[in-house]
């Protein structure tokens, strides 16, 4: 470590978290001596983020940081854990996430365990789950906010985190809040995308959210429908509930790759969709209310004098003036701005970390956010304090200029750790970068700004690449007996504005074509465009087959003899470009169970309660009784490829795949919370004789259903 960490309080680990983090360890163990197989072993390390790396024999931990809302202690904490765990730098993504690497796996508990103290969570940071829910950078400072989403952000986070509900999907959801005026989350392209909204009811003034359901990125990007206009506040867990019990019960499992809610919501049809979560809705029960989840945001005390001109020349330096017309956005309350705060891809070294923590004490209320953009952000800057703050940010070459523009390029980690990376995105998009400011780009970084250029690894859009204006996922190409790295090319795509749309592909390009193939366009656009005609209306009206026309020179690849060097990946100059085959990633996690449950467990159960009722066990009964049920549970779940984690989660799986969905015809309604009151019955003859008849009893029905 090569800076000194900052002193802070930690809080006590719940003694819940530390029984799951005894037990990651112990399964860890079992797993090095073979008790444990492959497969149920990352099933249960995704629960925890930890996912297998492109490297062999190391992780990378995935931190989900709800809504992006980081603070300067949690930001030091990541920096020492990346530092003492890790390879000593951490990378922030368009989830908002933050992720470290090359982690040895019998490390990850105890890295688990120090973010723990600081409020920092990993569970359910990848497989099926809900993953981290993201939230407006500006949420809470924004000067066009209709409210502050984050704390329904946050209120929903934790409502679903160890939620029964969503353990064991067939695929993993993502959900989004917005509360500015303008869209910065991207919110047509997620499962659920929530927009703050409010409307006058008697007088007063309501919160509520307008509700898109059904968007998705990846290979098949899909706008979301509009559900709502007006969901009250108070119906967020109710609604959300119910989606999810419906992409449970009727969502693709076999087919891992139409798994997602956008491909039921096609399958089903939106009309039919849509009535299943109303009918759905009406069914839930009760739910705690959200009051019981809603905490305030932290806001700093505030006393600023200053000019509120945020483009006020405060100083002549014209390095400065760049970086402020980049960097500093207005503010909702007067004399304060928020400062982007550019990281380069995503990336910062731990040490640059920890001087930033130090910034954001100093200057930002000890507050910091994460953007879907890849970057961070100071929320609470006063404006006299600027000058000083660029300073700060340069000492510690976080000062650079170009923030949240066309020159900041959004990249995922592709072919550098993921395993299903084909090419380097972070290589290429570092390339792109340089050269709005030292390269043939420059002459048009300024004239189109607000533009977005997004680079993926492989088509799983990580990175965003199909809502980007100009947008690129990594391929491969072979060529004069070798292979080369690709890109396909994605044009036109927005995720806000109030015009989302999906990107088109236009065609697949030699990586070491790509910087010109933005030139070509960004050039074109600037000779041909109409008066005041943005990029995507450009690509619009000149059409495909004149797009392709002009691109098509770009396509060419030499031969290897006379240019070898443009064979080689981008950031990969020294290696031989490879791809690599039969390798599986671990973006959603097996569905299936390791060992192939039966009835013969179920059965075996029955009998040891049936044991100890002759002894006067009468406790061990219902224990054995619920257990018996959830094992004859595990059977038909199997057959639709559910393997649930725990007792529970069958035996509420069994309930809303087959009772709730009329499979059993009206049978073993309440399944879950008949049982739930078996396991906490009374402790009497009587009571165990019921629970091992009933149980008996939904053994035999099982045994039926399933043939």
């Amino acid at each position: 470590m090569n800076a000194t960490s900052t002193q802070f309080s930690t809080t006590p680990i719940p003694d819940f978290i530390e029984d799951e983090l005894a037990n990651y360890e112990l399964q860890i163990k079992k797993f090095r001596a073979g008790l444990v197989g492959e497969t149920k072993m990352q099933k249960f390390r995704l629960q925890y983020g930890t996912y297998a790396q492109r490297q062999e024999g190391v992780q990378m931990q995935r931190i989900k940081i709800p809504g992006g809302y980081l603070t300067a202690d949690q930001l030091t904490r990541l920096a020492d854990v990346a530092d003492k765990y890790a390879s000593s730098f951490i990378h922030f993504t368009t989830r908002e996430d933050a992720q470290l690497y090359y982690l040895l796996l019998e490390n990850a508990p105890a890295l688990l365990r120090e973010l723990e103290e600081v409020g920092i969570t990993t569970r359910e940071a990848c497989g099926n789950t809900v993953r981290n829910i993201t939230a407006c950078y500006r949420a809470g400072v924004s000067h066009n906010e209709i409210f502050n989403v984050y704390p329904y952000t946050r209120a929903l986070f934790k409502f679903l985190l160890r939620n029964k509900h969503n353990q064991n999907m067939g695929r993993k959801m993502k959900f989004a809040f917005e509360g500015c005026a303008d869209d910065h989350s991207a919110l047509a392209f997620h499962d659920l995308g929530f927009h703050a909204v409010t409307r006058e009811e008697n007088g007063e003034i309501r919160r509520g959210f307008k509700v898109h359901v059904g968007g998705g990125m990846g290979s098949g990007p899909m706008i979301a429908h509009v559900y709502s206009e007006f969901l009250p506040v108070e119906e967020l867990f109710n609604f959300t509930t119910a989606v999810i019990r419906i992409f449970d019960r009727y969502g693709e499992r076999k087919q891992r790759m139409k798994a997602r809610m956008k491909f039921l919501v096609q399958t089903m049809g939106w009309e039919k969709f849509k009535a299943e979560v109303d009918a759905e809705r009406q069914i839930i029960g009760e739910l705690p209310p959200i009051e019981d989840f809603l905490e305030d945001a932290a806001e700093p005390e505030l006393n600023s004098q200053s000019t509120p001109n945020v483009l006020h020349p405060l100083t002549n330096d014209p390095a400065y003036q760049l970086w402020a017309q980049d960097s500093v956005i207005a503010h909702r309350i007067e004399g304060f701005r928020g400062i982007h705060v550019r990281t380069k891809l995503g990336d910062i070294t731990s040490d640059r970390a920890r001087d930033l923590a130090n910034v954001a004490r100093k200057f930002s209320a000890s507050q910091l956010r994460v953007s879907i953009e890849q970057n961070l952000f100071l929320p609470w800057v006063r404006v006299e304090d600027l000058p000083e703050l660029y300073k700060e940010l340069r000492n510690i070459s976080l000062g650079d200029a170009g923030s949240e523009t066309i020159a900041d390029v959004t990249a995922c980690p592709g072919a550098d750790t993921c395993r299903l990376g084909i090419a380097s995105a972070k290589g290429l998009g570092n390339a792109i970068s340089e050269s709005f400011f030292t390269g043939t780009l420059a002459p048009y970084r300024e004239v189109n700004r607000d533009l977005r250029i997004k680079i993926s690894g492989c088509p799983n859009g990580c990175a965003q690449h199909a809502v980007a204006n100009i947008g690129f996922h990594a391929a491969a190409v072979s060529h004069d007996g070798h292979n080369l790295p690709a890109h396909l090319l994605f044009l036109g795509g927005q995720s806000n504005h109030g015009k989302p749309h999906a990107a088109k592909v236009f065609g697949r390009f030699p990586a070491r074509n790509a910087i010109h193939v933005v030139e070509t366009l960004l050039k074109w656009h600037d000779a041909e465009k109409a008066v005041d005609e943005d990029f995507n209306s450009f690509i619009a009206r000149v059409g495909d087959a004149r797009v392709k026309e002009v691109l098509e020179p770009l396509k060419a690849i030499p031969a290897f003899d006379t240019n070898p060097e443009f064979y080689d990946d981008y950031g990969h100059e020294n290696e031989q470009f490879t791809v690599r085959s039969g390798v599986r990633g671990e973006c959603a996690g097996t569905t299936i169970a390791e060992v192939v449950p039966t009835f013969e467990t179920a059965h075996t159960k029955l009998e040891q309660a049936k044991a100890y009722l002759l002894h006067g066990n009468y406790e061990q009964v219902l224990l054995e009784a619920y257990e018996a049920a959830a094992a004859a549970a595990r059977v038909p779940l199997y057959q639709k490829l559910v393997d649930p984690f725990t007792s529970l989660e069958a035996l509420w799986e069994f309930e809303n795949l087959f009772v709730l969905s009329g499979k059993t015809n009206g049978s073993w309604k309440n399944l879950l919370a008949t049982f739930e009151a078996v396991k906490a019955g009374s402790a009497e003859e009587a009571s165990a004789q019921a629970a091992l008849e009933l149980a008996g009893e939904f053994v035999n029905y099982c045994e039926r259903f399933s043939a």
